[in-house]
């Protein structure tokens, strides 16, 4: 099932309209036709803000394998979410179902990554595996390297980019719920 087709089984599922959802995330209806189509690429912004108004995990929406394996390969790993513009990409880590989501997101050199989050209703836990990553947690400013972690508690406000010419790559875990 693509992005767009769970995004659009999710909301009529909850019988909710695109307008409902456009109402409650000030993006266009066209926009989001367009979104569940996959024929526009939405940011991780405005995937995080149609996930609060579904009430469901980013990770989640993003991890579209449901086939369980205990091992995923480097070389299986689903790519969920590319963003060409802000030059993004999104694989799953983990294959199958688990009671754990978990994404590689990989950040071209020196981009901005994204706008200010909505914040998530989940825990989250990022490793930094190779490169730098700069994160604002709640108006303070962390600067990341290789190796280091970070956790975010849900519904705290957060925003990150890559700062160096290098490419980032950031590890993501949450715990379903």
């Amino acid at each position: 099932m693509t992005l767009g087709e769970k995004i659009k089984a999710i909301r009529k599922k909850k019988n909710y309209t695109l307008k409902y959802i456009s109402e409650a995330t000030k993006l266009s209806i066209g926009f989001l036709s367009n979104i569940e189509r996959d024929i526009n690429s939405p940011s991780i912004s405005n995937l995080q803000q149609i996930c609060q108004v579904l009430n469901v995990n980013l990770m989640e929406i993003l991890d579209s394998n449901n086939d369980y394996s205990p091992v995923t390969r480097k070389e299986e790993r689903e790519e969920i979410f590319s963003n060409l513009e802000s030059h993004v990409k999104v694989e799953s880590l983990l294959n199958g179902k688990s009671h754990f989501n978990g994404i590689a997101i990989t950040i071209e050199n020196g981009d901005n990554f994204s706008e200010m989050s909505w914040g998530h209703s989940y825990d989250e836990i990022g490793v930094v595996i190779k490169g730098e990553l700069e994160i604002e947690i709640d108006k303070e400013i962390y600067h990341l390297t290789e190796g280091d972690s970070v956790v975010i508690k849900n519904g705290v406000p957060h925003r990150y980019k890559n700062p160096s010419p290098t490419p980032s790559i950031v590890y993501w875990f949450s715990s379903k719920k």
